[in-house]
């Protein structure tokens, strides 16, 4: 790879987990040697790990004299040349006091202040050892030093990781003030957009220069997707007309010219000529094929959708149907992408097909997702792959998410289901489906040990729930509550997902369910994963691969509630942004735990608070 960072430049740096960005940081900061090529950096650097490498007898004063190590030996040297000021040093004393005072070495004492300060570290104590500090704290601290040295080139690996909004936003400010260069690695899509003047995207061992900050590179990524949407459909349809072309017009006689009677004699005269001008155009027909075919354009990702949203329009059976057909995966051509079908173009969504009716009542302080969708169609649901689906039986019991009871199953109807109308139960089960399907969930009264207690809480078909508050508020536990209690299908992302570390990407993502060739397409499809990673184990993924693994499973699912703790995070902004607009097209019950600005800012639906276990 070859890159350069120009004076003053901002570089935020961006990628997937495991994709070398660390590495990076590494190389510039000369931590690490590269086998082969040259590293220059120019001026003094810091460097900040994503941990902090002193020793835990350290106090805090420590820590903060080692990071201003170089400015303290600039002032004892200045301090050594006062004492003697003779011509002989004059010239090194001025250059020596020009640098101290370039880096603002007389400052750096009331930097360190206003580091603590604006870091949130103002009540810890300097003479507190390392050893006492909280995970958050030892990294603030570290970032608060760095930021105290000032130095030329500032490397900083994750440095939003434990910040909160006032701590995010001093940073944030203190970066666009600094006078040399940045280079910064980060998730963090709003810090990214308001410090970053570029961007590098590491991805394949390779580095893509971005220009126009943050905002350049979305409309960048989202200009080379249209591009390759572009390519994939022309070959495509180029590769439509050769089979054409070699199934029919290759094989006449004299295409495009009427055979008369006065020349039936020089046709059969001249026989073998045109029978090896016909047996020409069609190997020629067939090499252009088989050239395309072995050089194909690959089919892009389709956009990541959570499929499933909830309607009332079928009545489902009292009893199971257990010979309901299962979802069937969609086709793939033989190079394991799909074919475009005629009614759903590649890089277009069809949201909201079979979105809810509105209810007539409507509890204060609701919203609603998909209000101004369509009605659905009677009698149409919404299949796998978003088209309506006509036929498709309701999805019985033994298919549904393990551990959850379909809403038709014989759990405890709640007290608002009507009272069955007839012997038959026709009118019965009409009306127990309308009420399950309107209540997703309901909590009453419950109670986790001192982590969480909720008196009342229901969240209703299509109703979108943000749940904000600090760490330990029962923000998860509530979720797992909601997945524990919910009588309809749920989908619930977890902050740790666990795996089988013996098995592979495949296997972890099949599930003990379908053809593993057809998974295989399914998962390559998604787009979350290359070919060389399926067969690999589920133990060496990176925290940002597991946590993509645990995303496609949800994306292979239908579900009428989504339970997300913190779905962006260990992402890059790229799959951030496209997990942003499919929870907006999700039609279903939807309930997100964040702490990502990004997501926040742009949510639509009702917002609420926990702190101390209980909703606020």
């Amino acid at each position: 790879m070859s890159m350069s960072v120009k004076p003053g430049e901002r570089v935020g740096v961006v990628g997937e987990n495991g994709s070398g960005k660390s590495t990076l940081l590494r190389l510039l900061a000369g931590v690490e040697r590269p086998d082969d090529g040259e590293v220059t950096l120019a001026g003094d650097t810091g460097y900040l790990r994503q941990t902090l490498d002193l020793p835990s007898g350290h106090t805090v004063q420590q820590a903060v004299d080692a990071a201003l190590a170089g400015l303290r030996a600039m002032e004892r040297r200045i301090r050594e040349l006062e004492s003697a000021l003779t011509d002989d040093v004059m010239a090194e004393y001025g250059e020596l006091l020009t640098a101290y005072e370039l880096r603002g070495g007389y400052e750096a004492d009331a930097r360190v202040d206003k580091a603590f300060h604006g870091l949130g570290l103002s009540h810890v104590a300097r003479d507190r050892p390392l050893s006492s500090l909280s995970g958050g704290e030892r990294a603030r601290l570290g970032l608060a030093c760095v930021l105290a040295a000032a130095p030329a080139v500032l490397l900083l690996d994750e440095p939003t990781n434990h910040l909160d909004e006032s701590a995010l936003t001093w940073l944030e400010a203190r970066l666009r003030e600094h006078r040399g260069t940045v280079v910064v690695v980060s998730h963090d899509r709003v810090f990214l957009d308001r410090v970053a003047t570029a961007v590098l995207e590491v991805e394949h061992g390779s580095i893509t220069r971005f220009g126009g900050g943050y905002t350049g590179f979305l409309a960048a990524k989202a200009a080379a997707r249209a591009r390759w949407e572009q390519s994939y459909a022309a070959w495509c349809e180029e590769v439509r007309q050769v089979r054409d072309y070699a199934a029919t017009t290759a094989h006449r006689v004299a295409a495009g010219r009427l055979m008369r009677d006065n020349n039936k004699m020089a046709y059969d005269r001249n026989a073998g000529r045109v029978q090896s001008s016909v047996a020409s155009r069609v190997r020629n027909a067939h090499e252009r094929l088989r050239r395309l075919e072995a050089d194909p354009v690959p089919r892009p990702p389709a956009p990541l959708r959570f499929h499933g949203t909830f309607t009332t329009t079928p009545a489902l059976p009292t009893t199971p149907n257990t010979n309901a057909p299962t979802p069937s995966p969609p086709d793939h051509t033989p190079n394991g992408s799909p074919e475009p079908t005629p009614d759903h173009e590649p890089g277009t969504q069809r949201a909201c097909d079979a979105a809810p009716e509105p209810s007539p009542r409507r509890q204060p302080g609701r919203q609603r997702a998909c209000d101004a969708a369509a009605e659905p169609i009677p009698g149409r649901q919404l299949g796998t792959e978003g088209a309506p689906d006509t036929t498709r039986e309701p999805t019985p019991s033994h298919q549904l998410a393990s551990g959850y009871a379909p809403a038709h199953s014989h759990a405890p109807a709640p007290s608002h289901a009507p009272a069955p109308s007839d012997a038959a139960g026709h009118g019965y089960a009409a009306g127990h489906h309308r009420a399950q399907v309107r209540v997703l969930v309901e909590l009453r009264d419950v109670r986790v040990g001192d982590r969480l207690y909720v008196p009342s809480l229901t969240i209703e078909a299509g109703d979108r729930l943000l749940v904000r508050g600090a760490n330990g508020a029962g923000k998860s536990t509530l979720l797992q509550a909601l997945a524990e209690h919910a009588q309809v299908r749920v989908g619930h992302l977890p902050q740790e997902a666990t795996f089988d570390p013996d098995l592979t990407v495949l296997d972890a993502y099949r599930h003990n369910h379908g053809y593993a060739d057809e998974q295989r397409a399914a998962l390559l499809s998604t787009g979350l994963f290359t070919p060389r990673t399926l067969d690999q184990k589920v133990g060496t993924l990176s925290v940002g691969q597991r946590r993509r693994l645990a995303l496609a499973r949800l994306l292979a699912q239908e579900y009428d509630l989504l339970l997300l703790d913190e779905p962006t995070n260990h992402l890059s902004p790229v799959l951030a942004e496209e997990i942003e607009k499919a929870l907006d097209d999700y039609c279903g019950g939807l309930v997100v735990v964040s702490h990502d600005r990004a997501l926040i800012r742009r949510f639509r639906g009702t917002e609420i608070t926990m702190a101390g276990g209980r909703i606020c």
